[in-house]
């Protein structure tokens, strides 16, 4: 009996530990299952094309627990917001701004210059021939550039067109902050298919827009080159301003 009682002994420790390890293998399987499948979901709407989702991706969007959404960066992007677009793609024609020189005139004589967003629209349009590069070169079409000014905010979209003749967009959000000495940019998010991302996950789309900020080098120099001071983004519009501070008074 005293062997049996020292055996029972030495096999309950070992059924208590192999259950508790068991338990926390289980759970952190569980945990990396959830996790796989919500990474999964947004993988999956960073495909979806642009406007109104249909009914399984608008329950998606609305799925809450406890009041808050389960899936906040899923979100719908329609078109309808850009300015001068609808007229563009259907051949309407809009007045495209002579932005180089008149860049150059509000430099040289010291004046406040405003463009609104349907203007910059239709000069980008008439200004660059954009083309799908790399691997996915035989199957999407870039249908167009835009820009949508927003307070204090600049998006710049590339709208393309899937195989299957849907609208899919990738855009970058810019911020402007106004200082003392001036404006910062910072890339503070970005929208890839049916998902609005951290400003993290912009580098992912930055090659495209560094191509397009090189082709439009001639026109961004009296930036470059610090001759425009201040720049002002409201609803609409952009004001680019190249006098100092002290000489807007």
């Amino acid at each position: 009996m005293a062997g049996t009682k020292k055996k029972s002994g030495a096999e309950v420790p070992n059924s208590k530990g192999g259950c508790r390890g068991g338990c926390i293998k289980s759970i952190f399987l569980v945990y990396l299952l959830i996790a796989i499948f919500y990474f999964g979901v947004h993988v999956y709407f960073m495909w979806q094309p642009v406007g109104n989702p249909d009914g399984v991706t608008q329950q998606v969007m609305n799925a809450q627990v406890a009041g808050v959404n389960i899936f906040p960066a899923v979100q719908a992007y329609p078109m309808a917001h850009v300015a001068g677009r609808t007229e563009i793609m259907d051949g309407r024609p809009i007045p495209a701004p002579m932005i180089k020189e008149r860049l150059r005139l509000a430099v040289e004589r010291k004046y406040p210059l405003t463009f609104r967003e349907e203007e910059i629209n239709a000069w980008l349009g008439r200004r660059l021939d954009v083309r799908q590069g790399g691997e996915l070169a035989p199957f999407v079409k870039v249908r167009g550039l835009w820009v949508d000014f927003k307070q204090d905010q600049i998006e710049l979209i590339i709208e393309r067109e899937l195989p299957w003749g849907k609208v899919h967009v990738t855009s970058l959000f810019m911020g402007f902050e106004q200082g003392k000495r001036g404006f910062t940019i910072s890339r503070h998010s970005c929208h890839i298919g049916q998902v609005r991302l951290p400003g993290g996950f912009a580098r992912l789309l930055m090659p495209a827009f560094v191509n397009l900020a090189q082709e439009l080098e001639d026109e961004l120099k009296p930036y470059y080159s610090m001759r425009i001071n201040d720049v002002r983004v409201e609803d609409g519009k952009i004001t680019l301003d190249p006098r100092l501070p002290d000489e807007r008074l």
